[in-house]
């Protein structure tokens, strides 16, 4: 699924209201992973009785993140092109386990979700700027007593916090698919 650039962006991210995590994949450096402050630069998430899964990227600029769906017929060739455990200082893929941040969404029912799209046009410290509208700022899982807000911060970050300070924050619009 591509994205339309519009108000609209996140819209199909309905899809997944209702629908339960199922398997959690993190793409990061294939050594010392816990001790890297710089990526993950990709999350693979799928859903229990759903044909597609979630794609995020981390962005250079450190502002922004990317989502897509893909088919889930598509995630074994993305998980592959990925893992390069072999090669020095590049990124293997690890399936998160139950006891780290991320892997507190596994098998819960996602409620609804919130993200940030940049808003048309706002002005950073006197300069007018135009909004990247076909890039995320962020993604929050909301799901029984879990916000889980996946954000950029050099490479992905992931937190519990659901009042967590955001980078730019007046520079985006929040949404939800309530």
């Amino acid at each position: 699924m591509k994205f339309q650039i519009n108000k609209y962006l996140g819209n199909w991210l309905t899809e997944l209201n209702g629908k339960t995590v199922d398997k959690i994949y993190q793409v990061d450096f294939n050594n010392e992973r816990h001790e890297d402050f710089y990526l993950p630069w990709f999350f693979f998430i799928t859903f229990l009785n759903f044909d597609k899964f979630l794609e995020i990227e981390g962005d250079i600029d450190g502002d922004h993140i990317r989502i897509n769906f893909y088919d889930n017929s598509e995630l074994h060739n993305k998980l592959k092109d990925k893992n390069l455990p072999d090669e020095l200082n590049l990124w293997s893929v690890y399936e998160t386990k139950q006891d780290e941040d991320l892997g507190q969404l596994l098998g819960k029912s996602i409620e609804f979700i919130e993200y940030g799209i940049d808003k048309d046009e706002y002005e950073i410290n006197g300069t007018q700027i135009k909004g990247q509208k076909n890039v995320f700022n962020f993604i929050r899982f909301n799901s029984e007593n879990i916000n889980l807000t996946i954000f950029e911060n050099s490479g992905l970050a992931v937190s519990l916090d659901k009042n967590v300070k955001l980078y730019f924050e007046e520079t985006f619009d929040t949404f939800n698919t309530k």
